[in-house]
């Protein structure tokens, strides 16, 4: 022990004391214990460094205190949040604290600025015909989202008109909320959006000839105008009636405008297809082409400009039943903001509806997001963005080989199944062959109503299977160009593929081989080769009948027969457990099953809000022989039908079996007295009938009255008084003129003084209309169908010279009607049999030589008395059983079963786990979520940055507030949505900001 006028300390250790404050210090000597370093002593000497140490981390923390409030957006790559992409191993948090990047605009690197861009866009030429200040709010700036929600229809329900619609209103009251936030209370949102809402209806017209000129829209677009209010209302908690749509004609048929209570606009394109090409691709083909190579490309913008908007640019594209939430639209926004290679994303899709298909298809489902997409996410990409509920960026549309070749006609009978049997699934083989990313993001919900009955959902299945198999062989066998184009896409990727596709093909065979274990294990006395004969026979002709008979005659089989396979897969459930108590750890059977049923009981506990999809479980086991086994063969074996299986009707085009097809005077007077009348006729898609002698149903359906339907016949009955008023108040619905005038019709409930002497002009509605000789009509100017008084009193406006000539142009070159000869025809349905021919042959062999395989290696086993099985260590030394094998060792069947499928699951499982991590993050850095990770965690630690969490407060509460004050305006005025007059304010104040507003 030393000491010295300042400290002691001993051979180790040196102590100070400053105070009441002891501060050891070490104490260093030399092997002959000289003193080296004596910090005490030098203290005096070392006191400025130490100072300026302390004041040097002080200023790293001044210096560096944007990172404790980023300005960024959610989700951002490890490019734009640090400067260099290495950092120092031994100063790491100096490194990264100092490699932040302050602000986005920071990120414009030279490869960034120089890079040449894929996408043809031209630079703005003088166009006086255009005004693209008609498409452009005060509020939009080149990188604010602009979203083109695109939804397709064709013989859609009136509920399932209604859910869509009622999405589009919420989505309009939370765009209206986020505009209204940043004008009125001058927070900026960073989260803003716009967008326009299209609804493109195929064969919305009534059956006509070409030339002919009087025909109306069919009954369907008279169901979708109805139900334009009940969505609003049920929306807005109020009676709403948005203002009759706009009529404008068009081209291809005619246009339905209507602008929403937020201000935004629902349009709906009518299309005739006497004058363009129907089905889903090719409405799909034409919004592409009008949004952004005839909006975009108009706009007076430079080409960089114009690349940049085009980049958040997007299009989502809706089936006619789906629904979803606005936040969920904007967690695929913030999925596409993160990576600009990002071409396409899909969310969760829950299947609605009632009946055991529907229970299935719960759990199909679920197995299927939680395994299947996040293993394709995480490998590679997804390789389909269902067409239900998908976001596409206008930019990766753009590219070449993407929009264009969606536009090819097949030309080969394969051609047919990959382009127009699952049209979305190839758009997203195009955007992989040219380098773009689709993703699946898990926590972006949609539901969507799925098929209802067994036959209605193997004809859909029919469509899908085919085309799956399509694309992923056209992307296996381009895999060379895949690989090298798009970094995405590993050999890992390729090989997964490649297992999955084997394991798809091979399933039937393997279901069999299962099917026959149960038989065997509950018939012990039936002999080998017997049960495997009982168990082809049904197989081989559900085979036969996919050749020789009709479609209803398969399903009828084909429904049969699941009922007697469900039968036998009880029976596999009871061998099953009976094997695995017998033989407990000391059996495949046993860990394989204890394998699956924990991989789908962890899946579901780490999805919280689905593991109600669990109950469905055993419905789905059940069902794997007829989903895995009979729904492939039928779907091969009707590979040459192209038709689409669903929503199929015998009806013409607006005359809906639903609606009565000729109806009488009386019938007129009757449903104007009566109202609207509700029916106890129950419908069931599992029903037998002989004749119209009796009929058998299961799980009936009644027309049981909803809050929608209520809310329909109310304003169903108040548009009808509206209109019938209206109609005989005035002699003409308007006049038309050559010089595009018109005479604006005004609905008799906003007429001032209607219910003044109104009966006077009133004719008697009992006399019959007199019958006009058809004319010959200008259909841009007066076609028939805009008097029609059930598409309402709106105005009547038209296109621009501009527009028509596009829509003419465009016309001509892609969307032309079909005209094919019978001779064509029929050489398409040789070619699709002859294809059908040869898959279903490949087919056949494939799982017969594997069948053939797997049963004959087991018999060999048994004859050699287990010399092909494999011991188990845990089997200790046991004999082998009469059977040649024991429950301590691993024969053929089990062997293949599990090679096949265990992998496959084993692989999805690992990769199910990482992408729960990421959804986590991506839920975690929502803005609620990180609102409520400040205000509980954190408190007030960083006090710095308390003025910071204010702000990013103030959005959420100030978006909680406009919503509050539309809500409490709506329940004020009954007969406008307040909304709408909320919107209006914005609009005539949007002047005040000038046109230097709207430019970055």
């Amino acid at each position: 022990m030393s000491s010295n006028g300042t400290g002691s300390y001993d051979d180790n250790i040196g102590t100070f004391w400053f105070g009441k404050c002891e501060i050891k210090f070490p104490h260093w000597t030399d092997n002959n214990h000289n003193p080296i370093l004596n910090l005490v002593d030098r203290f005096t000497d070392i006191w400025p460094l130490v100072t300026g140490g302390i004041i040097s981390y002080l200023s790293l923390l001044l210096i560096t205190n944007y990172i404790w409030s980023p300005k960024k957006e959610r989700l951002q790559s490890t490019d734009k949040l640090f400067v260099k992409p290495l950092y120092c191993g031994l100063l790491l948090d100096q490194s990264f604290m100092l490699n932040r990047r302050r602000t986005d605009e920071e990120y414009k690197t030279t490869i960034e600025s120089n890079k040449p861009s894929r996408v043809p866009i031209p630079d703005w030429t003088e166009n006086p015909e255009y005004n693209p200040n008609e498409d452009w709010s005060v509020l939009r700036k080149e990188s604010t989202p602009m979203i083109y929600m695109c939804a397709t229809m064709w013989h859609e329900t009136q509920n399932e008109m209604t859910q869509v619609l009622k999405s589009i209103c919420r989505m309009d009251e939370d765009q209206c909320a986020r505009r209204n936030l940043q004008l009125y209370f001058g927070i900026r949102d960073p989260d803003y959006y716009e967008f326009e809402a299209h609804i493109f209806f195929d064969d919305a017209f009534e059956s006509h000839a070409e030339g002919q000129y009087e025909y109306r829209v069919n009954s369907y677009v008279k169901m979708l105008v109805d139900c334009i209010d009940v969505a609003a209302t049920a929306v807005h908690n109020v009676i709403t009636k948005i203002k009759p749509p706009t009529k404008i004609p068009t081209p291809y048929g005619g246009k339905l405008e209507w602008k929403l209570p937020g201000g935004n606009k629902i349009i709906a394109h009518l299309k005739d297809k006497q004058k363009i090409r129907h089905k889903k691709r090719w409405s799909q083909v034409m919004y592409m082409y009008y949004f952004l190579g005839h909006k975009l490309m108009n706009l007076k913008k430079s080409k960089k400009a114009k690349e940049i908007i085009a980049q958040n640019t997007f299009i989502l594209a809706l089936d006619g039943d789906v629904d979803f939430q606005p936040s969920a639209v904007q967690l695929l926004v913030d999925r596409m903001k993160k990576n600009l290679n990002v071409g396409a994303a899909c969310g969760r899709i829950h299947p609605i509806g009632a009946g055991p298909m529907i229970w299935y298809q719960k759990f199909e489902y679920a197995v299927s997001h939680w395994l299947q997409k996040a293993a394709e996410n995480m490998i590679g990409c997804v390789l389909c963005s269902p067409g239900c509920f998908s976001l596409f960026r206008g930019f990766s549309l753009m590219d070449d080989n993407v929009m264009a070749k969606y536009t090819k006609l097949p030309t080969e009978a394969y051609q047919h199944v990959q382009y127009d049997q699952g049209e979305d699934r190839w758009l997203c083989t195009l955007l992989l062959q040219q380098g773009y990313k689709v993703e699946y993001v898990a926590a972006s919900d949609a539901l969507t109503f799925a098929p209802e009955g067994f036959y209605e959902f193997y004809n859909q299945r029919r469509r899908w299977s085919p085309s799956t198999m399509a694309n992923i062989i056209d992307l296996l066998m381009d895999w060379k160009n895949v690989t090298e184009k798009n970094d995405d896409i590993s050999l890992l990727c390729v090989g997964y593929q490649m297992l999955l596709l084997a394991s798809s093909l091979l399933t039937p065979g393997t279901i069999l081989l299962m099917v026959l274990g149960a038989l065997y294990t509950a018939f012990p006395a039936i002999q080998p080769w017997t049960a495997f004969v009982i168990n082809l026979v049904p197989v081989v002709i559900m085979v036969v009948l996919c050749f020789v008979s009709k479609k209803e005659v398969q399903l009828s089989y084909a429904a049969i027969l699941s009922t007697v396979y469900a039968l036998l897969m009880m029976i596999v459930i009871v061998g099953l457990l009976k094997e695995t108590v017998e033989a407990k750890w000391c059996s495949v059977t046993t860990f394989f099953l204890v394998f699956v049923a924990s991989a789908f009981v962890i899946s579901a506990l780490l999805h919280p809000q689905e593991v109600w999809c669990l109950s469905h479980g055993l419905l789905y086991f059940l069902a794997i022989p007829s989903m895995s086994m009979l729904m492939m063969i039928y779907a091969l074996g009707n590979l040459d039908d192209i038709s689409w299986g669903t929503r199929d009707t015998g009806t013409a085009a607006g005359t809906p079996a639903s609606l009565p097809q000729n109806r009488t005077r009386l019938d007129d007077i009757r449903s104007w007295v009566m109202g609207p009348q509700t029916t106890d006729k129950k419908t069931s898609d599992y029903q037998f009938s002989f004749g119209n002698l009796f009929r058998c149903m299961c799980c009936p359906q009644s027309g049981t009255e909803t809050e929608d339907t209520r809310l329909r016949a109310i304003i169903e009955k108040l548009d009808d008084m509206d209109t019938r008023i209206t109609s005989f108040s005035q002699r003409s619905v308007t006049s038309f003129k050559q010089n595009d005038t018109k005479e604006d019709i005004t609905p008799f409930s906003r007429q001032p003084g209607a219910s003044e002497g109104a009966g006077e002009v009133i004719n008697n509605p009992l006399l019959a209309r007199q019958e006009q000789r058809e004319k010959p009509r200008d259909e841009l100017v007066c076609p028939f169908w805009i008097e029609d008084p059930d598409v309402r009193y709106g105005d009547i406006e038209y296109m621009t010279t501009n527009e028509v000539n596009f829509w003419e142009k465009f016309i001509e070159k892609y969307l032309k009607p079909l005209d094919m000869s019978n001779e064509v025809k029929k050489k398409i349905k040789q070619d699709l049999r002859e294809l059908r021919n040869k898959v279903c042959l490949a087919f056949l062999l494939m799982n017969a030589l594997f069948v053939t395989i797997v049963y004959t290696l087991t018999e060999v086993n048994k004859q050699e008395l287990g010399s092909l099985s494999i011991s188990l260590k845990c089997d200790n030394g046991k004999e082998k059983n009469e059977k040649g094998y024991g429950q301590g060792y691993i024969e053929p069947i089990s062997f293949a079963f599990t090679a096949v499928f265990g992998i496959m699951l084993l692989v999805q499982f690992v990769c199910m786990l990482f992408h729960r991590y990421s959804t986590l993050l991506h839920v975690i850095a929502s803005p609620s979520a990180e609102i409520n990770f400040k205000k509980k965690l954190l408190g007030n630690i960083f006090v710095s940055d308390e003025e910071d969490t204010d702000k990013e407060i103030k959005v959420i509460e100030g978006l909680k507030l406009v919503r509050e004050f539309q809500s409490n305006k709506q329940e004020t005025e009954s007969d406008t949505s307040s909304v709408r007059s909320f919107a209006t304010d914005i609009t005539e104040n949007e002047s005040e900001y000038g046109d230097d507003s709207i430019r970055i």
